[in-house]
């Protein structure tokens, strides 16, 4: 069997115009720790740039801050299991 996927809300940070700004976005991840998420998971990180910063912003880092709400919806395929 896979590992899960969650559906997750979270609080993230980002500078923008050199104020810090705070959002509610939503995150669809196999990791469900805010640490793990922004170090292993780059698919959902790049879409938080995308979606959060203008394209000449210097600054682009983005900080997950917290997790608000968190729901499995799904697992991911196990090739070993079809051997």
């Amino acid at each position: 069997m896979g590992k899960p996927i969650y559906y997750m809300t979270a609080t993230v940070r980002f500078h923008k115009k050199k104020f810090l700004q705070k959002r509610s976005v939503w995150i669809v991840s196999r990791y469900d720790n805010p640490k793990d998420i922004m170090a292993y998971d780059q698919w959902t990180m790049a879409r938080l740039d995308r979606e959060l910063l203008p394209p000449k912003a210097k600054n682009r880092r983005i900080i997950i801050q917290g997790i608000e709400s968190i729901k499995q919806v799904g697992t991911t395929s196990d090739a070993s299991n079809h051997l």
